[in-house]
């Protein structure tokens, strides 16, 4: 597995993201939450092959707890392993003050490094990009006290629009970002947004690879209220026969290999799952004329398509 040094962090290209392992995840995800052996297992997996960089959040069930049990016992890694957590949204009412909004967010922190057993969370995110500004900056200020204080590595925040992504980049505290990059969502391509992210030296953790397995769904067989993506999966099946390259293989590798990407972030609810993401990373470049094919054919989808968070699924 190939690694990137960045900002004093030895992190792999790959980052097993592990919602998976916490709840049921991904409208393509039909086997459901893996029990506990099943987890670790699958972690460990991913460790024997040389990923050191795993994502979780408090929100995604027990996954944290996972992983903590996981790091306890580990004896893959020849150094302490890049875990990213992140902030729970903040929302307070009454009078806010900075200290009951550091003890707020300080419970928080602590509650994820006992959960993880580790002495220090490497890279803490805000899970939502509108908590850097809330509350006069005290929510910024509290992590930059617990940065202070040991308990926090590197800052960040994990955003969902190009916006954000300014936003990020203004403010001088954050050091790492998770942005949503997939052949259909080229937003922060089409604004050169990856370009000064890599100027800025940010950590780049790329999520969404596989639009939360959206483009391994059937275009006959899709769920109520996932129709407007019919046409454009029909084109990337055509694409990915012509080229007689997987769909996997043609959304990892599009976006691996973006300028300022540090890590690509995939999940697993299966031990197969884990090993084809490992094997796929080997995977040689896609030309440049394949690459610019993309381009044309998925340039400009809908947003209510590419954000997720937009889907009116009804199961």
């Amino acid at each position: 597995m190939e690694h990137t040094t960045i900002a004093d962090m030895h992190i792999s290209r790959l980052t097993l993201g592990t919602a998976q392992l916490g709840f049921n995840y991904g409208v393509a995800n039909r086997k459901g939450k893996p029990d506990r052996r099943e987890s670790i297992e699958i972690l460990n997996v991913a460790a024997s092959h040389g990923v050191n960089c795993f994502d979780t959040a408090p929100s995604y069930g027990d996954s944290e707890e996972i992983i903590g049990s996981f790091i306890s016992s580990c004896l893959h890694f020849s150094e302490p392993p890049v875990i990213i957590t992140k902030l729970t949204p903040v929302d307070l009412t009454g009078n806010v003050t900075f200290d009951n909004v550091y003890y707020l967010v300080r419970d928080r922190v602590i509650k994820s490094v006992t959960q993880l057993q580790l002495e220090k969370i490497p890279i803490y995110l805000l899970h939502r990009a509108s908590d850097i500004d809330i509350y006069d900056g005290f929510i910024i200020g509290s992590l930059l006290r617990l940065k202070d204080e040991g308990l926090i590595g590197i800052l960040g925040v994990s955003v969902y629009s190009p916006e954000e992504v300014e936003h990020a980049l203004e403010i001088k505290a954050l050091e790492a970002i998770q942005v949503p990059i997939n052949i259909f969502d080229h937003r922060l391509i089409r604004r050169g947004l990856l370009e000064q992210l890599k100027e800025e030296n940010f950590i780049v953790f790329a999520r969404s690879l596989f639009l939360q397995g959206l483009f391994f769904l059937d275009p006959d067989k899709l769920p109520s209220g996932l129709e407007p993506a019919r046409e454009h999966l029909r084109r990337l099946r055509k694409l990915s026969c012509a080229r007689e390259m997987s769909i996997a293989k043609l959304a990892l590798t599009f976006v691996r290999d973006l300028p300022g990407i540090t890590s690509v972030i995939t999940g697993a609810e299966t031990l197969n799952q884990v090993e084809e993401d490992i094997d796929l990373m080997k995977s040689p470049p896609l030309p440049t004329e394949l690459r610019e094919e993309i381009a044309s054919i998925f340039s400009n989808l809908p947003l209510e398509l590419i954000n997720p968070s937009l889907w009116q699924l009804n199961r």
